[in-house]
């Protein structure tokens, strides 16, 4: 055998190399990645089995399994203890879907401390949108198998959409305006229910797929808001209310802004000082700057006090006035 036929041709080892690296670094969601699958880092929950096999006593399994998103982005499962479940049964929870699996990261247990609910804080899955998530209790016993229960859902299938958060509002005697904003990290159509009630009428409500609100002539009134999937709201679950908001728009006032408010308090009170201290100053006012007789106008002046007579050039009068003829002379 020559040397050269030693050697290892270089495609040969070039499969090797991309053989270890696959086995190394696997690939998943489309990156490499190094981390290992979240099931095998918890330490409280076993594997999870690749399918929800029926064995043991199915009376055994987790019962009513119910699970919301909420809050945005938030989402609680609970489920209920087998009537048959042996006293040692423990459960645990896993969210999956076809290239990722979640075990439960907060649970929540009963009085004998089984595990009955499971909360995650925070989910950032918008683009799963629309894959179907495998939601799934699995049972485990010192003594017998005890059978998981799971069911399939869309997060936006059982999303509780939040209350609407009013962002603007403004009215006046003719007419009033409301605005407000809605999250949701899976539910991308959705309209609005609202429940409006002018004074003492009768409440009324209505549906619109804008986030305003318009009434003409409103008076006083009080209007809360819900939100709802515009397409499947019947089969979806309820959206939470918004507080109740109160506008007396049939006050002139109403609309007063809030700002001159701040304004002409602190200049009212300036003004107050001003007239106590005018107050306290006034007899050294007085002797300051003495009143200035009033000189008599016979024009202006009113004569309804005073008597008068007509006098008639013609008519001799009964005295007889000496008259003196004054001469002016020339200044000296």
């Amino acid at each position: 055998m020559s040397a050269d036929s030693s050697v290892t041709p270089w495609y040969i080892r070039v499969f090797f190399l991309i053989s270890f690296c696959m086995t190394v670094f696997p690939g998943r969601e489309g990156r490499w990645s190094t981390e290992p699958d979240p099931v095998s880092r918890s330490s409280l929950s076993p594997p999870l089995p690749l399918l929800c096999e029926p064995q043991g006593n199915p009376l055994a399994a987790a019962d009513n399994l119910t699970c919301r998103v909420h809050d945005v982005d938030q989402l609680s499962c609970s489920w209920a203890v087998g009537e048959e479940a042996p006293a040692n049964v423990q459960y645990h929870f896993y969210l999956k879907h076809p290239l990722k699996t979640w075990p439960c990261p907060k649970y929540m247990q009963n009085q004998q401390g089984v595990n009955v609910q499971c909360h995650f804080d925070s989910l950032s899955l918008q683009p799963e949108r629309q894959t179907l998530f495998r939601f799934l209790v699995n049972g485990t016993s010192g003594g017998s198998k005890i059978p998981c229960r799971q069911m399939t859902h869309r997060l936006e299938e059982i999303e509780i959409l939040a209350a609407p958060n009013i962002t603007k509002k403004w009215c006046n005697e003719s007419y009033s305006f409301m605005e407000w904003e809605v999250r949701s990290l899976f539910t991308e159509d959705i309209k609005y229910e609202l429940e409006i009630q002018k004074g003492t009428d009768l409440a009324y409500k209505e549906e619109t797929e804008l986030k305003v609100l318009g009434l003409r002539n409103p008076g006083p009134y009080t209007v809360k808001i819900k939100a709802m999937d515009s397409l499947f709201f019947e089969s979806r679950p309820a959206g939470q209310w918004s507080a109740p908001q109160h506008l007396d728009c049939g006050r002139k006032d109403a609309s007063f802004p809030i700002w001159l408010v701040y304004l002409l308090a602190p200049l009212g009170a300036l003004l107050l000082v001003g007239l106590v201290f005018l107050c306290r100053r006034w007899p050294l006012m007085q002797k300051l700057f003495p009143r200035v007789p009033h000189v008599k106008d016979p024009v202006g002046d009113s004569f309804q006090n005073e008597r008068m007579m007509a006098w008639d050039p013609e008519q001799q009068s009964q005295e007889e006035c000496p008259v003196v003829r004054v001469q002016v002379l020339g200044e000296t």
